[in-house]
């Protein structure tokens, strides 16, 4: 499967465009003499980049790709993630990993309902042990149930999917 990377150029411009909404929110909330908020979008955006930071632990560079530019190429989905990496992936994973992922979120996108909001939050785990990502979208769509063929040494666990509803859990044990 060919996954649509963006170029450096692309990624360079986004990350640009997002750096000046969130000096022009700060700036604003200053210029409101709301200082607290500003504080607050400061934490935010702080919490945000170390989360980003995080997941280069991983050291599964498709991956990483994959979960820092999700927003700028899925953006009718609003995306939150988190991460608690203590140890790195099997490298043998990478793309086996990004191609599930991508297969998911292609899977509902083009059905997604414009008058819904779309939320994904994605919850990353590894220690010396197991690695887990959770994925859990919520919104409205309409598309057939996603059925995928076993997965050589991952193992995905479904607890819901529905056409508002679909949540799963990646895993794998770390050699």
């Amino acid at each position: 499967m060919k996954i649509h990377t963006l170029s450096n150029s692309e990624v360079i411009r986004f990350a640009n465009h997002d750096f000046m909404n969130h000096l022009q929110l700060i700036k604003m909330y200053l210029e409101l003499d709301k200082v607290e908020d500003a504080k607050k979008a400061i934490e935010n955006i702080s919490e945000s980049c170390k989360t980003l930071s995080n997941i280069n632990k991983l050291k599964l560079p498709k991956t990483v790709e994959w979960l820092q530019t999700f927003q700028w190429r899925f953006p009718s989905i609003e995306y939150t993630l988190k991460s608690l990496v203590e140890h790195p992936v099997n490298m043998k994973k990478d793309e086996q990993i990004v191609e599930y992922l991508e297969k998911t979120v292609i899977h509902v996108y083009d059905h997604l309902d414009p008058y819904t909001e779309q939320q994904l939050l994605i919850e990353i785990e590894s220690n010396e042990n197991d690695f887990k990502l959770m994925f859990d979208l919520r919104g409205n769509w309409e598309a057939q149930l996603f059925t995928q063929q076993e997965l050589p040494n991952m193992k995905v666990q479904t607890y819901e999917q529905t056409n508002q509803h679909w949540k799963y859990v990646l895993s794998l044990e770390q050699e």
